[in-house]
């Protein structure tokens, strides 16, 4: 809902798909720079404060955008610097957040817990966008930042009173900072598979995810459909990414292979490549439920599959460095879409980045072919006899 709201709000503060594009490159900065050393916090402190500090933390920042929208008093500047400092909070959290499932699930049953995480995450998109897409037909649009900082707060609340594990004794010694860093890049550059699955992500982080960034033009200018459009635009990703995690949880409960991981990417640029060339609400919305869905099967996959790779004790780490290749990279894409985009359209930047992907997959289905044997459950059976 926040993210709907802010992105209406930047195109009716600058009517511009680069600054649209800086706005979604300025939220994700954080996760560039910060990511790997976030990672080491979530392996030296405790998980469980981390995940509340970032929940209250967003909460202060979606509670000063509500109060900037409702006084008419926001500006661009203002949005661009809240959702820096929300970038930063959610840098540390998310990594937390991901390394608790694998603290608290038996490992044979990760590749269910990340799904159904990934389901109860998606089910928010169905009908939250649409919400703040009425929200904003309505002349509401601060509605929806003020629902998104009490929703934090509720969240943080039943984040303290989970009983989650520390990551590690207290009061252990450990090593610098920098050298814990150092380990967890080693551990993965010596790892051709493990390697691929982290760098993977990179792909739709530079190629695809700039799209949910465009949907304000695309409802407005391309498709028509005006601020109710643009809810059911986001609204028919989430239903997609549901059924993905759900099917992902139903016959996939160890999570899934590297076949997947290739073939749901493979998949997610087809959709993309359609969405950006349709002009039709019904098709744009099938071909975005089917990126949606192909999109969660995609990250649920890897996700599992680094989370049975990996030693508990790198865990957080290489999750760090994950988020840093499927988040981290998002400003970057973002800010060379937006530029692409206002000169020679957004049609042209998706459609593009929609082939890009497919024949990157191709490419790495070819030059790394034991990725595609991967299999989640055979990794799990094996960590459990370890």
């Amino acid at each position: 809902m926040q993210q709907t709201a802010q992105g209406w709000l930047v195109l009716e503060l600058t009517n511009s798909a680069a600054l649209l594009g800086l706005t979604g490159a300025v939220a994700g900065l954080p996760t560039l720079f910060l990511a790997a050393f976030a990672g080491v916090l979530v392996d030296r402190l405790d998980r469980k404060r981390l995940l509340v500090a970032g929940n209250l933390i967003n909460a202060t920042f979606a509670l000063a955008l509500a109060i900037l929208a409702t006084t008419g008093l926001v500006q661009y500047w203002h949005v661009l610097i809240l959702a820096f400092l929300a970038g930063v909070a959610l840098t540390i959290q998310m990594p937390a957040a991901q390394a608790v499932l694998s603290s608290i699930v038996d490992r044979t049953a990760i590749g269910n817990a990340v799904a159904l995480n990934s389901a109860q995450y998606n089910a928010l998109r169905i009908f939250a966008p649409a919400v703040a897409g009425l929200f904003i037909a309505a002349g509401s649009l601060a509605l929806g930042f003020w629902v998104n900082a009490i929703a934090m707060l509720i969240v943080a609340a039943l984040n303290a009173s989970l009983s989650i594990p520390r990551a590690s004794p207290v009061g252990i010694v450990r090593p610098a900072m920098w050298t814990e860093l150092k380990d967890g890049i080693r551990y993965v550059a010596s790892n051709r598979v493990l390697a691929t699955i982290v760098l993977l992500p990179g792909v739709p982080a530079l190629l695809v995810l700039n799209y949910i960034t465009f949907f304000p033009i695309y409802a407005r200018d391309i498709l028509g459909v005006g601020p109710a459009g643009y809810g059911l635009l986001t609204g028919a990703i989430g239903v997609g990414a549901v059924c993905g995690a759900l099917s992902i949880a139903a016959f996939r409960p160890s999570g899934g292979s590297g076949r997947l991981v290739l073939g749901g990417l493979g998949i997610v640029g087809v959709a993309l490549t359609t969405f950006a060339v349709s002009r039709s609400l019904p098709l744009s919305m099938l071909a975005l439920a089917l990126l949606g869905m192909f999109q969660v099967s995609f990250y649920s996959t890897t996700n599992t599959l680094i989370q049975v790779l990996v030693p508990s004790r790198l865990r957080g780490r290489v999750l760090s460095l994950y988020l840093l290749t499927s988040i981290g990279l998002i400003p970057i894409g973002n800010l060379v879409a937006g530029t692409i985009a206002e000169r020679f359209g957004v049609e042209v930047v998706l459609a593009a980045g929609g082939l890009i992907t497919v024949a990157l997959v191709a490419f790495v289905a070819f030059a790394a072919p034991e990725v595609a044997r991967l299999r989640a459950a055979h990794l799990s059976a094996s960590a459990g006899e370890a």
